[in-house]
């Protein structure tokens, strides 16, 4: 039977009101997807509202331009020629964005975000225009001298926001070229800046932080890996796809390709050896995750036997490497080079006959330990108490004299007298690498070029062995003059063996240490050994 409409207490109606607005306040509040950024320098930022595709066609937006332009936050390289220094104006078309760093807060929008090519033009232009700026100004800027310390710190934030840009649109951008050449780009630079910064050509080295300079790389390594491991697994699940639906559909042109970057193993190699030298402690671990068929690519095989020498305390093989090696692989190495250098020589002089003393040319002294000029040489032995005298009849005209024990040069000398295991650091000032210098001009290569990958080393796997039982073909056509021939090989394997050539005087003791270190053979049945030997390091991409 009804009684008509419930009657609502107050108490209840307020209770309910109270519920609805809590419902309302929950609905209204901004759902923020989860970002689709897997790398962002510094730990912080992200994205709303998800994957990006960034709009901007110019290297800089005309908003952000007069922004910086009104708050004073141009740059000297994108001044307009004639503008008063202290309310300098913009020139659009040198403006390139400027990093910014992110907040929890911020919003990305894709008007304000460099599409690809948009960013891929901006790094030619930093790398084309800017980067030799200090050797070659150029016309059309506001200023012409700078030093380089100047020049890398504009290209070192202007290229931090292209990595931004291309982040941000994650995971699109992973597996295009553009993301990858520029992180390699991104790799080059900061490794060429570490050259040229410590003295070899840069200028002023007063304000450069080697630090800074190294948490650059690392932040360029990381995104680097996982794009090639993105295409891996991207080329993986093609294969996967194309097994299973016999390539139906799996061929549409308008797709985007992964790319496939041919720099990828010497970027590994760089990478081993930049870990080996200045983080070691993660080497191992980055290793572990390489797979077998990259770790056994020849080019990657060369660090790894560069660092297998530096461990088992092989000074003298890589010392070798490093003289064998390209211009960029050398500096990847320099990190430990002055240490290999004074354990090595800290290993001859323990090592030669003390109650006699002993003396090595000077010429041999400056290979073995890998300086490419004799004051370099002097000076690092100066350093470490070893005396070098002129000597005319020496090759070289100078000799480096290892004490006789009881003397008061053997006294006073470091290395003897020191502690009786190998030094752990080395206390030489660093500077202008005199094997670095040599190697940069031998390329004869621009900046530029060293940047976009020409003086990368470039090393072919080797060919596959045959399988078991293959019968290999013959280089030449088969004819009737075979079997005279194979008689001839016989006869000549069943003469008596030539008398072996005579050998020269005896090396002093001393030297001969030099000698085995270095690898250098003295007869005709030694060898070297493939590791290292000149030619296995590689050659320039350019060459």
């Amino acid at each position: 039977m009804w009684t008509g409409p419930k009657v609502v207490s107050q108490g209840e109606q307020e209770m309910r009101a109270q519920r609805a607005a809590r419902f309302q306040s929950h609905l209204e509040v901004e759902r923020k997807p989860v970002s689709m950024v897997t790398f962002n320098e510094d730990g912080v930022g992200g994205l709303d509202g998800g994957p990006i595709v960034g709009e901007l066609n110019e290297m800089c937006s005309r908003a952000e331009a007069k922004e910086r332009e009104m708050t004073r936050q141009l740059d000297k390289f994108e001044w307009k020629q004639g503008t008063d220094p202290r309310h300098p104006e913009v020139n659009l078309t040198l403006a390139t964005k400027k990093y910014q760093r992110s907040s929890a807060d911020k919003a990305y929008r894709s008007q304000d975000v460099r599409n690809l090519e948009a960013c891929w033009r901006t790094m030619e232009y930093l790398m084309k225009e800017i980067l030799d700026f200090d050797r070659t100004p150029k016309p059309g800027f506001a200023i012409q001298a700078v030093p380089y310390i100047e020049v890398y710190s504009y290209l070192r934030d202007r290229t931090r926001s292209v990595r931004v840009d291309l982040h941000l649109q994650q995971p699109r951008s992973t597996t295009q070229r553009t993301f990858a050449e520029t992180h390699e780009c991104c790799l080059r630079f900061e490794m060429l800046s570490l050259f040229l910064l410590s003295g070899g050509g840069g200028g002023s080295t007063e304000k450069y932080d080697e630090k800074l300079g190294l948490k650059a790389i690392s932040q360029t390594i990381e995104p680097l890996l996982n794009a090639y491991q993105a295409v891996r697994d991207k080329q993986l699940a093609k294969s996967i796809l194309a097994e299973a639906m016999g390539d139906f559909g799996l061929d549409d042109p308008d797709a985007e390709q992964e790319y496939v970057s041919p720099y990828e193993m010497a970027s590994h190699r760089y990478i081993i050896l930049l870990l080996m030298s200045f983080s070691p402690e993660e080497l191992q671990s980055h290793m572990a995750k390489l797979s077998r068929e990259t770790l056994s690519h020849p080019s990657v095989s060369f660090a790894t036997q560069v660092y297998a020498a530096f461990r088992t305390e092989d000074y003298g093989r890589f010392l070798r490497c490093y003289r064998t090696a390209d211009f960029l692989t050398a500096v990847a190495m320099s990190g430990v080079v002055d240490l290999a250098r004074l354990r090595a020589l800290w290993l001859l002089v323990r090592t030669y006959p003390q109650p006699i003393g002993d003396k090595v040319p000077l010429s041999r002294i400056k290979s073995f330990l890998a300086f490419a000029s004799d004051a370099h040489a002097r000076s690092f032995l100066a350093f470490h108490g070893i005396r070098i005298t002129d000597d005319p009849s020496s090759t070289g005209g100078a000799v480096v004299v290892l004490p006789k024990k009881g003397t008061p040069e053997a006294a006073q000398n470091p290395l003897l007298n020191g502690p009786s295991r190998l030094p752990e650091k080395c206390e030489f000032p660093k500077g202008a690498d005199s094997m670095l210098i040599a190697k940069f001009e031998e390329l004869g290569m621009s900046r530029a070029d060293i940047v976009f990958g020409a003086a990368d080393p470039v090393v072919e796997p080797e060919p596959a062995p045959p399988p078991p039982g293959a019968v290999p073909l013959p280089d030449a056509p088969i004819s009737a003059e075979a079997p005279a021939a194979s008689e001839q090989a016989a006869a000549s394997a069943e003469a008596p063996a030539e008398e072996p050539p005579r050998e020269g005087p005896e090396a002093p003791p001393a030297e001969k240490e030099v000698q085995k270190a270095e690898g250098t053979p003295r007869g005709p049945e030694e060898s070297q050994g493939p590791s290292c030997a000149d030619g296995e390091a590689g050659q320039p991409a350019g060459s």
